[in-house]
């Protein structure tokens, strides 16, 4: 699945010297890339357009060897070059792409060895060397029970796939002698599996299967082990918290919590504990927040000892009702003089020609006497999108921004809440090389509202100047929690949002928050119709 790439224009547009302006802007760089690609037992293609890679999943079944390229699309203009070495007739592989294979000559021949890197070059002016690799989507599976059918795993098995290597946790006191295993499929689905495990019982030292399969066999060794009890792990919320341990769902689980020095316990309720492949998740409701709490829990015949906990605060954004602005010189900010920045925007581009895309409004607010005026417009050689961010505008690069999102922040709210107006008018800048498909000349602009939470070790840099373009990831491995909206259409009165944001780990705890508006979606291309305006107001973060 392609990564998404959350769009936002902080324009920079500088006076020159004297007021006139010189034809001196370099010709565009147009970028050869990768758009789609399928194959023979596609599964699903992650496409990185900043750093030319491709990853490619495909069904267990089919031979990465000879593995049939059937969708390859690439943007207008671009000469595909095909790796010579990887390609099974070089030749004969299409130098432009193409939607599906029926649309090609008989005689092309589009089957390629996937067993090592694939390398292919886009030529548009310049070469783009794209980075294709494939593997199999394989769906391990390991039930073991014992000598009676009970399940007895404990939390995920380990697979080492560097050492062939797994590693399966039972619960104490199981005989390793006498398990019976119900599944075990180590590789392809398709694999033959010397001996057969369903006919092995004894793991009281490591087993060793022989997984064959596309003229292949790989050794692996199967550990089993009793689970070492190692504990629980306690994630505490402003409002709730989460126990996470290994159990099944045949185990006994009691959980009891209070506050300290109360007397009454309250309990974890069957319907408040997940599972999932031998772990469990409790989670303990209506908690206050910044209280100290305890709990104390038996999982299976272990009693675990009294812990206590504090539960996190609700802090709030500072100036969420956008009340206070202040203009030291040709920049309008939204804060007030005395106060330490917290939103920014890319008044700092568009002030050099006398002009905020960002600004208060005292005509319409949905809370005291002022909102924020997010308006995109065309200012002399540049589209300027409306916008407003926590973080920071860091400097100038030509024509273009570069910009720090985030504010330090270890809280760990459920929602954003907000209100908000718009203005959409047809598109009336765009950019046809990016190909984006709802981003269109004549289409309604669309506004852009999102929140994430994330454990970066620094404020996530946006650079918006095309050859070195860096934009915000929603699938980056530090994002913690995300959530987005966006609006193609006019809304004349204050309307209420919430993001309820999408936490992708209990227990991981952010370091940054960033909140983004924008009046143009795709307005970090350049892209969006000029007047479109989006106001907000009352932004608040909601703990639940």
């Amino acid at each position: 699945m392609m990564n998404k790439q959350i769009r936002l224009v902080f324009p920079v547009l500088l006076l020159l010297l004297g007021g006139c302006i010189e034809n001196d802007l370099p010709y565009p760089v147009i970028k050869g890339v990768i758009q789609e690609i399928e194959t023979e037992g596609f599964f699903s293609a992650t496409i990185n357009k900043e750093t030319m890679e491709v990853s490619l999943l495909v069904d267990d079944t089919v031979d990465l060897r000879d593995l049939q390229i059937t969708r390859l699309e690439v943007n207008e203009g671009a000469l595909i070059i095909p790796d010579s070495i990887a390609c099974l007739d070089y030749l004969n592989f299409p130098d432009s792409g193409f939607h599906s294979l029926s649309e090609l000559p008989a005689s092309v021949n589009t089957r390629v060895d996937f067993t090592k890197n694939v390398n292919f070059t886009l030529r548009i002016y310049q070469d783009y060397i794209w980075k294709i690799t494939a593997a199999h989507h394989l769906q391990r599976q390991f039930q073991i029970t014992d000598s009676e059918g009970k399940a007895i795993q404990i939390g995920q098995p380990i697979v080492d796939e560097q050492n062939k290597k797994v590693i399966i946790y039972v619960e104490k006191g199981v005989d390793l002698s006498k398990l019976i295993v119900k599944k075990m499929q180590i590789g392809s689905s398709i694999a033959v599996t010397s001996p057969n495990p369903l006919t092995v019982h004894d793991f009281r030292s490591p087993q060793f299967f022989d997984v064959t399969a596309f003229d292949q066999t790989d050794r692996w060794e199967i550990v089993v082990t009793h689970s070492s009890g190692s504990g629980l792990t306690l994630s505490p919320w402003a409002r709730r918290a989460y126990i996470i341990g290994d159990a099944n769902e045949n185990m006994n689980i009691e959980i009891k919590y209070r506050r300290k020095g109360d007397e009454i316990w309250d309990m974890v309720y069957s319907d408040e504990i997940t599972y999932e492949e031998g772990s469990f998740t409790a989670c303990l409701r209506h908690l206050q927040p910044s209280t100290v709490y305890e709990y104390e829990a038996t999982i299976g015949s272990e009693k675990y000892d009294l812990v206590e906990f504090t539960t996190e605060d609700t802090p709030q954004l500072p100036n969420s009702g956008f009340e206070e602005w202040y203009k030291p010189d040709k920049v309008w900010l939204a804060h007030a003089e005395e106060d330490e920045m917290y939103w920014d925007s890319g008044n700092w581009g568009s002030a050099t020609l006398n002009k905020n895309v960002t600004n208060y409004d005292e005509t319409t607010y949905h809370g005291g006497r002022r909102s924020a005026k997010l308006e995109s417009e065309y200012l002399v050689i540049r589209f300027a999108a409306g916008n407003l961010f926590a973080g920071a505008y860091i400097e100038t690069d030509g024509t273009n921004g570069i910009i720090d999102f985030g504010r330090p922040f270890t809280d760990r709210p459920t929602a954003l809440k907000g209100w908000f107006k718009y203005k959409s008018t047809p598109i009336t800048r765009d950019a046809p090389e990016e190909n984006i498909v709802d981003a269109q000349k004549g289409m309604p602009d669309q506004a852009s509202i999102w929140v994430a939470l994330g454990d970066w070790d620094a404020p996530v840099r946006i650079k918006t100047k095309k050859s070195e373009r860096q934009l915000f990831d929603p699938n980056d491995e530090h994002v913690i929690a995300y959530q987005e909206m966006s609006v193609g259409q006019t809304i004349n009165e204050w309307t209420e949002f919430t993001l309820k944001l999408d936490y992708r780990s209990v227990t991981r705890i952010p370091k940054y928050l960033l909140v983004v508006a924008s009046a143009s979606k795709y307005g970090d291309y350049f892209i969006g119709g000029e007047g479109s305006t989006l106001w907000i107001d009352d932004f608040e973060l909601i703990y639940e």
